[in-house]
């Protein structure tokens, strides 16, 4: 595969935009999509009207990257702030014939077959077995695994998980925060030692209803 080629591959996956001293970066919504993201697209646009970050260098500024899906082509694991929708797979068994045609389509081999399927904790929330599934017996409603920290360069790391919700809002609540703390140290928040740290004890003391630590699948 040519360098040009994937180039133009990755843009054709993934939509960016900046704002003065943000890197934004969203998938396209392409047919794995578990969501269209607009809520979200809007969302974080409005909480950056106005705002400026000051950063002279690519590495100084803040990065984003919102994924519809578990595929996660905006890359949210390297962001100071990412987001990857997924789903909880159920199955009503009044509906599924048994062609364990979810079983042959999981590429994680997350799907136990005694008959029917039971889906285990290999399960990454992709939605594979819901779109393979021709008689609608699989359904399962959108998630978002909220993660902060990210970053390349010199000394990479890792996003980490701090939330998981339903709500849209929610989501945008804890951007918001994570914003907050970069202003307030004024440094970018993956370069902030106890940001991780700081960022989940607000979470917890602005009381989220939706908001869990974990992904029980």
């Amino acid at each position: 595969m040519s360098e040009d080629f994937r180039v133009h591959l990755y843009l054709y996956r993934t939509q960016l935009f900046t704002v003065e001293g943000f890197e934004v970066e969203f998938c396209r919504a392409c047919r794995n999509a578990l969501s269209s993201l607009e809520h979200l697209k809007e969302g974080i646009a409005e909480i950056l009207k106005g705002k400026i970050w000051k950063a002279k260098k690519s590495h100084e500024k803040i990065k984003i990257g919102i994924s519809a899906c578990p595929n996660a082509c905006s890359s949210p694991q390297i962001k100071d702030f990412g987001v990857i929708a997924f789903i909880k797979p159920q199955v009503d068994l009044e509906k599924c014939n048994s062609c364990k045609a979810c079983f042959r389509a999981c590429r994680e081999n997350a799907i136990d077959f005694n008959g029917y399927p039971s889906f285990h904790e290999k399960c990454i929330g992709c939605g594979d077995c819901m779109r393979a599934c021709k008689t609608g017996a699989i359904k399962g409603e959108t998630y978002f695994k909220v993660l902060a920290g990210g970053r390349l360069g010199r000394h990479p790391r890792f996003a980490e998980i701090v939330a998981i919700v339903k709500d849209e809002n929610v989501v945008l609540r804890i951007f918001g925060e994570v914003l907050r703390i970069s202003y307030e140290r004024n440094e970018r928040f993956s370069y902030i030692d106890d940001s991780i740290e700081i960022l989940k004890k607000r979470i917890t003391n602005l009381a989220f209803s939706q908001v869990n630590n974990r992904l029980d699948c």
